[in-house]
């Protein structure tokens, strides 16, 4: 399956809706999404497919970017769409992107039991730095706070324009 990746469009938020209803026990709102638009600190890509009456959004993130530190804050992929590497391919966009506006410490929160985002963060060079107790007020479960300095990543771009790490 091919993809590419864009900026997230209102016109796309009907399909991530969708994907982060089934994707996480506390979504989030459409509200909360379009408050991501208008913030000037927070950037947001799906990965998408073209179909005949538009595109198929299969995955999407939103992080934002405070100088040199990165926070991602919602990553998923549609169920249909899991173990291809779209959320790989997606994230590693999002690292180089803002590594090219000069980000170089990047955060994020994952539940601890989330195994399948674990691996991921861990391809990606993240490792575990704490834990926030009961983070997650829908389950009572705890968050592990992931950092990757990614300053000193070197990559390269293969043939099909989608980077990765060597």
């Amino acid at each position: 399956m091919r993809w590419e990746i864009n900026e997230m469009r209102r016109d796309h938020i009907a399909q991530v809706m969708e994907i982060e209803m089934v994707s996480f026990p506390t979504p989030w709102t459409k509200n909360m999404f379009f408050d991501e638009f208008r913030s000037p600190f927070s950037y947001h890509f799906v990965a998408t497919t073209p179909q005949t009456k538009g595109d198929l959004v299969l995955s999407y993130i939103i992080f934002w970017m405070l100088m040199e530190e990165v926070h991602i804050l919602n990553l998923a992929t549609h169920p249909d769409s899991r173990r291809l590497g779209i959320a790989h391919s997606l994230l590693l966009f999002s690292l180089d992107f803002a590594y090219n506006k000069g980000g170089i410490l990047y955060f994020l929160e994952v539940r601890k039991g989330n195994q399948s985002a674990l691996n991921l963060y861990q391809k990606l060079g993240f490792t575990a730095w704490r834990v926030r107790r009961n983070y997650y007020a829908d389950t009572g479960e705890d968050a592990l706070v992931m950092r990757l300095f990614y300053g000193d990543r070197i990559y390269a771009k293969t043939g099909d324009d989608q980077s990765r790490l060597p």
